[in-house]
Parts: C-alpha cells; structure tokens; sequence
C-alpha cells in the first residue's frame, strides 16, 4: 500500500538517512523512537510536505514522489490535532468534504455517521475550545476518517493526554483498525503505546530505521544494542567469550544455545537481558539459569502497581527487573534497600546482541 524507497530528506543539519519502508494494506505500523528522531520529518515526507533528496514514495502501486499533499489522499492528525477554533466540531469535520464538493445532503449524513461512530454525535455544535482533549482528538479523527483515505498517519496522537484519557483512545485506535480496517502509520516515542497497538514496529534513531517487523519478533532480537534499549530491555551485560561461557562483570555466565557458534574474531559479545528474565530466590542450584549469585538492593520503588528494583554486583554492575506487589509481597525477606538476596538470569528470553 504505502512504500518508500531509498528516501533522503536534508532539513538544516537534519538528514533522513536512506529510509526504505513497507507498510502493506491494512497494518498498523508504529513509528518507534526518541524525540528528535526524524519521526515527523519522515511523516510529513510521506504526507508530502517535504521533497525528498534522493528516493521514492509508492502509494497503492504509484510513483507518488511529486504528488502534492491532496492528491495524495492521507488522513493526517498532529499532536496538536489543528482543529480550526472558529468553527463547530460538525463544521471542522466536514471541512474537507466541502473542499471537494460533496453534496449538502451527503455531507451532513456522512458526519452524522463518522460522529457516531465516534461516539461524538452529542458535540457536533460545539467550538473545539470547550472540548478535553480527549473529544478533540475523536474530532481530528473525524476529521481524517470522513475523507476514506488511503491511510491514516497519526503524529503522537495520544501524548498531550492525561493517563486514563490515553488508556482510552489507546483502545479507540484499536477498535478503529478493527472495524475500518484502515491502514494506520503511528508515531510515537511510548514504549507499551507502540506494543499495545502495532502489527508491524519500525524503531528509528538519529534519521535512520535500525530495524522492523513484527514487534514480538524485535523484542525477541533486536539487531544492536540501540534498538534493545529502544525497545525496553533493560539489562545490557557485556563480556568476553570463552568456550561455552562469557566472562562478564558478574562472572561467568553460560551462553550454551545463546551464542553457540561465536566467530572466531569475536572479542566481546552483550547479552540482552529483559527484566522479567532476572529472577529473584531461584530455588536450588541447577535449573534453566544462566548465571546465580547474590546482588544488593540499591533502588527499590513504586511504579504503576509494579515494585522496581536495582540490584547491585560489587563489581558495580547493576540488573534491573520489576514484581508485582503481590510477587513483592510472597518473596521470602522483606526487601529494602541495603539488603543482599538472591538472584539468577534465566535463560528465557535472554539474546545476544553486537557489542
């Protein structure tokens, strides 16, 4: 549906770095990376906003290159959402059905059915000023659906909302995938935002695409050691290879069926280690464990109804994993910072990755 190839863009001493893309019919691809990526830049290239140096963009089988931003047929909706404050939520929504001349009767049915759809018909005479902002995304996503684009590209559609606001558009977009079946490009720099909804997770940094497919299949391996941050992993271990172990900071930890046929010029290897593969009093000595010994509590806090814990190597490494309170709470000692406990990294889940 949507395919971009070898695509530069300079803006300033900004440049998008040869971006080839494919966002096949129906997908929701999101767009993962940190602020002042690329990611707008690359949106609005699509959009066709900007030219790009080198490089095409296909739309449906086309050469859509040189295509101004309306020929293109993309729903836009920004941060900001850009509803135009003089009007009425059903006159912002059906501006762009105006623009191409849709009859009276047409549009004002055509509205009628995208508000409830949206569950919005209740606001259709009020100013975008005496809506949240929850009700004045649904109204930006109104606003872009009425027109049946070919996609719909949404620049961090969620991030100016309070918690239970995001929840909920969070599962708005979700349903509108579903029962549209529109094809969605979503950016965002939220990590659960971008696994909660993608089929397909493309993770950009400093104007490039370091890796994409299927999210669970990056979360799985992710390439480098940047795209294993980006994705939320939070332990990194770096080590030396010798026979079936690698000898790290915390010792040797056994890499059998991790890294089972290193090259031979290979002078250091990283283990990507989630937190949920850090494992606290693991019963006895042998079992699926990577590495065991004991590590001390150095940070210890609350965060969205998890427990999250540092623990501390006396070599001055640090692994990082998170309980729920109800774990926290069946754990043999009281935890707190200070204390020295048990630990162990399984083997599940745990790749490596290049140095």
């Amino acid at each position: 549906m949507l395919r971009l190839h070898d695509i530069c863009v300079q803006l300033g001493r900004f440049r998008l770095k040869h971006i080839d893309l494919h966002v096949k019919q129906g997908a929701y691809l999101v767009l993962l990376g940190p602020t002042g990526t690329g990611k707008t830049v690359l949106f609005e290239t699509i959009a066709g906003v900007h030219r790009p140096l080198t490089g095409q963009t296909w739309i449906n089988g086309k050469n859509a290159t040189r295509w101004p931003p309306e020929k293109r047929r993309l729903g836009v909706v920004y941060q900001d959402y850009a509803l135009f404050p003089h009007l009425t939520v059903r006159e912002n929504i059906a501006f762009g059905l105006r623009l191409i001349k849709n009859g009276r009767k047409g549009i004002r049915q055509t509205v009628q059915e995208m508000a409830g759809f949206l569950e919005i018909g209740h606001l259709l005479q009020r100013h975008p000023t005496r809506l949240s902002g929850g009700e004045r995304q649904r109204v930006a996503l109104a606003r872009a659906l009425v027109m049946k684009p070919h996609a719909l590209l949404l620049d961090e559609p969620l991030s100016a909302l309070d918690r239970s606001t995001r929840d909920r558009l969070r599962g708005e977009l979700k349903r509108i995938h579903r029962e549209i079946g529109v094809t969605i490009l979503h950016i965002t720099h939220d990590l659960p935002e971008a696994f909660y909804l993608a089929d397909h997770l493309a993770v950009m940094k400093d104007g490039c695409i370091l890796q994409e497919g299927r999210p669970e299949a990056v979360l799985k391996q992710p390439e480098n050691r940047t795209v294993a941050e980006l994705v939320g992993i939070r332990n990194l271990i770096e080590g030396m290879p010798e026979a079936e172990k690698l000898m790290t900071s915390f010792g040797p930890v056994d890499i059998r069926g991790i890294l089972p046929h290193p090259p031979k010029d290979l002078q250091k290897a990283c283990l990507a280690v989630p937190g949920w593969s850090v494992a606290l009093f693991p019963e006895g000595e042998t079992g699926p464990y990577l590495w065991q010994g004991r590590l001390c509590i150095s940070e210890m806090y609350y965060m969205d109804g998890q427990v999250e814990l540092e623990l501390a190597h006396p070599a001055g490494e640090c692994l990082k994993t998170s309980l729920s309170r109800r774990e926290a709470a069946a754990v043999p000692v009281l935890l707190e910072p200070g204390k020295e406990i048990p630990a162990a990294i399984l083997r599940e889940g745990v790749c490596w990755v290049p140095a």
